[in-house]
């Protein structure tokens, strides 16, 4: 079980606050929080926006190909060329 730092109260309307938070967490106004329900638990996750012509960029099958290449680089699995000709010479292989 994770740390205990209070209460909150649902009020009207079902408003909750997370003032409490602030102390603890780096939650400021204006942050999205996912709200979650594991368990029987109510879990916030903080989360990023993104414009919407990016959000692909950050879809689970595109960031495993970063992830991919990102091991490419680092295990040297790598080539680059001078020039297009170059390149297409050496796909030609």
């Amino acid at each position: 079980m994770g740390e205990i730092i209070g209460n909150v109260m649902v009020q009207k309307r079902g408003v909750v606050s997370l003032g409490l938070l602030k102390g603890h967490l780096p939650v400021e106004d204006g942050d999205v929080l996912q709200v979650q329900v594991e368990d029987g638990k109510i879990v916030l996750v903080p989360m990023k926006l993104v414009p919407a012509e990016q959000v692909w960029f950050w879809s689970e099958e595109w960031q495993k190909g970063e992830k991919e290449a990102d091991q490419d680089i680092a295990e040297g699995r790598v080539k680059s060329f001078d020039n297009a000709e170059d390149l297409l010479e050496d796909l030609d292989k």
